[in-house]
């Protein structure tokens, strides 16, 4: 019983890390930082980041209600 109990905690301790760490993770560059319809909206990141080159900054472009990316500022 003890080692099911362990292991449990154990898994969701490592569920609830992923899901902190995917909450603060912004989206790189091109890939999607926003956007809604009418029954969706966007959950993932609203920020970005270039991870290839962090000396140039992005911006999360709004492009039409369903759809913002991140692009060069």
């Amino acid at each position: 019983m003890q080692l099911k109990l362990s292991v449990f905690l154990t898994l969701a301790m490592s569920a609830a890390q992923f899901v902190l760490a995917q909450d603060t993770t912004c989206s790189d560059i091109y890939q999607q930082c926003g956007g809604s319809i009418e029954t969706w909206s966007w959950t993932g990141p609203t920020c970005c980041t270039n991870s290839a080159d962090p000396t140039v900054a992005l911006t999360c472009k709004y492009i039409d209600q369903q759809f913002s990316v991140c692009v060069p500022a």
